[in-house]
């Protein structure tokens, strides 16, 4: 048997279950989407994102996204 567990990647909260409320969770996924075009724009993603993250609400996903700035000004 697997068994996956789900963590807010900014404050660490459990996001694989839920109580007997309907739950949810953010979530970025780091995948490319081919190009349409037979030109491409190259582009700089902000923040770099290595694999997918996950967040228990907005109030994580800002705090995540201002850490990473701060990590990694431009």
């Amino acid at each position: 048997m697997k068994t996956e567990e789900i963590v807010c990647d900014q404050c660490g909260g459990d996001l694989s279950t839920t109580t007997n409320c309907v739950g949810y969770r953010l979530s970025l996924q780091a995948e490319r989407i081919p190009p349409a075009g037979p030109t491409v724009t190259l582009m700089h993603i902000e923040p770099p994102l290595k694999h997918h993250a996950h967040f228990c609400g907005l109030k994580c996903l800002w705090a995540w996204a201002a850490d990473q700035h701060e990590r990694n000004p431009r």
